[in-house]
């Protein structure tokens, strides 16, 4: 989608404007609270951050922060309180949410002159997860039958990859429920996260798919900083597994040159580590596979991990707020090579009185 599309469909990009939402109320329009300025960070595999700032709320006489109604702030947002915040341009009303979390961090400073505002921060519900450890385990069942377990005990609705291996048992030992969502993310090779809509998303990356948005250089694009970078590179991955069946052990080999979306004209991060150092760096893994096919399946997915590092990058960008992690954006007017689809895994929306500006944290989806 080019940016002037973009802008018919949602508004006048001259106009950027957000809204926060506490208890489904509108802060600003409905509470009478003034709010200057939003900030939201969005990342793969971490909870969601947001934060805001209220001005003009402290009544000098009461030595009190009050809403425009004369109710104290503080009835308000509390900690816990739930928060839905919205950016995009024109009016208020009907911006897409971008973040659903709760309040944890209530702070101001009350300075020799001026008067005292309030910054108010929080996170999505993957916070929830992260606090308490504990011990349990599941008999006979899959990753994916914990991960979703998991997500209907904090009412979450879900959309899980189905992972196939079934474990006889699956252990939760002294860990947080985030730590455990994370350990299986990672021997599966996924990514997870929670969106706007309180969904529990854990599955593949979706780096497949097609740019979302053209971002060109000097049209939307301000700045881009890629690096390419060979220190994380390897030509070929191995993983050892046991074959149940035939008692016998089980190796999956993949090499470079065999990633997925590898670009034919251009060599790939594995074969480049080859060429500049004259040997052929190799990882061997021991998982727990029990098939030739998964084997093969998992080391590719591992020099795949491995590849996409190879080309990073940092972009700053008009705000666009459909940019959001797992998915790609297509970044142009770069020349050859970097005129291309990357791969959004981090992205921190802002919006203040310069604005709204994002910056987006990418990767190289073409190898």
């Amino acid at each position: 989608m080019e940016l002037a599309s973009f802008s018919r469909r949602n508004g006048d990009f001259y106009v950027p404007a957000f809204t926060v939402l506490v208890g489904g109320r509108s802060l600003m329009d409905t509470i009478g609270v003034a709010v200057s300025q939003v900030e939201v960070d969005l990342v793969l595999s971490t909870p969601g951050r947001f934060s805001f700032t209220v001005v003009n709320s402290f009544d000098h006489e009461k030595r009190q922060f009050l809403t425009g109604g004369g109710e104290g702030v503080f009835d308000t947002l509390k900690f816990g309180a739930e928060v839905k915040v919205g950016v995009g341009y024109g009016k208020r009303s009907g911006l897409p949410v971008i973040i659903s979390g709760i309040v944890s961090e209530i702070s101001t400073s009350f300075s020799e002159s001026g008067t005292p505002e309030l910054s108010v921060a929080g996170y999505d519900h993957l916070f929830r997860m992260q606090q308490g450890k504990q011990s349990r385990n599941w008999a006979n069942v899959t990753d994916s039958d914990v991960v979703e377990k998991i997500a209907h005990e904090y009412n979450l609705s879900s959309s899980i990859l189905v992972t196939r291996e079934k474990h006889e048992q699956i252990e939760q030992n002294q860990e947080s429920d985030f730590d455990l969502i994370k350990k299986l993310a990672t021997r599966n090779h996924c990514e997870f996260f929670i969106d706007a809509e309180e969904t529990l998303h854990f599955g593949k990356p979706s780096d497949d798919k097609e740019g979302i948005v053209t971002l060109k250089w000097g049209a939307g694009l301000l700045s881009f900083k890629p690096e390419a970078n060979l220190a994380s590179q390897v030509s070929a991955v191995e993983v050892y597994g046991w074959d149940e069946k035939t008692k016998e052990p089980i190796v999956g080999k993949a090499v470079a040159g065999e990633e997925s979306g590898r670009d034919g004209r251009r060599k790939s991060g594995g074969e480049r580590v080859k060429a500049a150092l004259g040997k052929a760096p190799v990882v061997r893994l021991r998982q727990p596979v029990f098939t030739q096919s998964e084997a093969n399946e998992r080391a590719r997915a591992i020099l795949n991990d491995f590849a996409r590092k190879f080309v990073t990058g940092e972009a700053e960008c008009i705000g666009v707020p459909d940019v959001r992690p797992d998915r790609n954006v297509i970044l142009d007017g770069l020349g050859d090579p970097f005129s291309k689809t990357y791969y959004v895994e981090k992205v921190t929306h802002r919006v203040d009185g310069s604005g709204y500006r994002m910056k987006v944290k990418v990767k190289d989806v073409t190898l």
